[in-house]
């Protein structure tokens, strides 16, 4: 994993990311992705793996420099996330990246973040919940499971949609895990009868069980957000380099090397805006 360093070290945590001349000069691509965010970001016997590295990866042999990988670890929030990785950098005095992949492509995210530019968009995410084959009520109303245990990861927003909505009349049912790979494997082993992740993260959790899992890709009634594009961003004083991602990316992703990668990790690839909501 890449190195925190204290504030003495020979670079301020307000170091600015490199605009397209200054990458192309450096000759590296430091790319931000967050730790332990399978399928997209982390480690497997000690590679640095996942959708979201690949893409680094092939995005910087586009512009024909080499990559280099800042690990993020998540903050409160995805405000911070962008703060920490992008336009000011952690408090602990780590340099920001260049770019930072997995980041909503969102009107008002944006708006509230002025110092990052939002650009790239290429997957559309969304929610999925996962039933044991046996099971009959998968694909009908979400109240009929009610007395059988759905698995989610704490905190998460299938948490707070399954314990709030329809009145509460599932918040006895819903158990929590610290992430949606040990909620997944709540389900796997039959201790849940469901779980409700998104639809990369129940995908991976049915390939690592080698299982047929019925799987329903919504839509969630009264879920409020039922998709969302994913893409990148960079410091505001970086357009041109954004701009010329965003190219990259669009090349990439009508050349068919983002389905492949998505294909490697057998996750179903979304093309960005909307076309993946049901």
């Amino acid at each position: 994993m890449v190195a925190t360093l204290p504030l003495t070290a020979g670079f301020s945590r307000f170091a600015v990311a490199a605009p397209l001349d200054r990458v192309m000069q450096k000759g590296t691509l430091r790319i931000a992705v967050y730790r332990d965010n399978p399928p997209w970001s982390w480690r497997q016997q000690g590679k640095l793996v996942g959708i979201d590295v690949d893409l680094g990866r092939a995005m910087a042999e586009k512009l024909g420099v080499k990559p280099e990988f800042m690990e993020l670890t998540a903050d409160e929030n995805m405000d911070d996330d962008l703060r920490n990785a992008v336009w000011k950098g952690s408090i602990l005095g780590e340099p920001v990246a260049d770019v930072m992949m997995h980041v909503p492509y969102d009107r008002e995210f944006g708006l509230r973040n002025d110092m990052a530019v939002l650009t790239g968009p290429y997957h559309r995410e969304s929610f999925a919940l996962a039933c044991d084959p046996a099971r009959t009520d998968c694909q009908g109303a979400l109240t009929d499971m009610a007395g059988s245990a759905i698995a989610v990861e704490t905190d998460s927003v299938p948490d707070f949609y399954l314990t709030g909505a329809f009145g509460g009349r599932l918040r006895g049912d819903v158990v929590h895990h610290l992430s949606a790979a040990a909620a997944m494997a709540d389900l796997i082993t039959g201790q849940a009868g469901a779980a409700m992740a998104t639809l990369a993260q129940v995908e991976l959790g049915q390939k690592a069980s080698g299982r047929k899992l019925v799987v329903r890709r919504g839509p969630f009634p009264g879920l409020a957000k039922q998709g969302w594009d994913i893409g990148i961003a960079v410091k505001t004083d970086s357009r041109d380099l954004g701009y010329r991602l965003d190219d990259v990316i669009a090349g990439l992703m009508a050349d068919g090397a983002i389905a492949g990668i998505f294909a490697s990790y057998s996750i179903t690839h979304v093309p960005p805006g909307g076309q993946g909501d049901r």
